[in-house]
């Protein structure tokens, strides 16, 4: 579903509903991806993590990904990916 946040975004977004791991400094959960884009997703959890921890996020497609936590509320995380991949994008779309 789209809202102006969403137009904001520097990647359009995909809805899914697949399990993924999470991993941060202080633990490993598990996590259901609500949606994603090339540069963050957003993931439902019970997991309380802290804005600006940095996480890796590991499903069966995309192997692991490291990111930064951006947002957290209602049982949900959005991250940002930190890799190339993300990046190499955000550039692409500065040009």
């Amino acid at each position: 579903m789209a809202d102006t946040l969403d137009n904001a975004r520097s990647a359009p977004r995909a809805a899914t509903n697949h399990l993924a791991g999470l991993e941060w400094r202080r633990g490993v959960a598990s996590a259901r991806v609500v949606d994603m884009s090339m540069t963050g997703a957003r993931l439902a959890t019970h997991e309380q993590i802290a804005i600006g921890e940095n996480v890796v996020l590991t499903t069966v497609r995309m192997g692991a990904r490291p990111a930064v936590v951006v947002r957290f509320g209602d049982g949900e995380l959005g991250i940002k990916f930190t890799d190339d991949i993300a990046r190499d994008f955000e550039a692409r779309g500065r040009r």
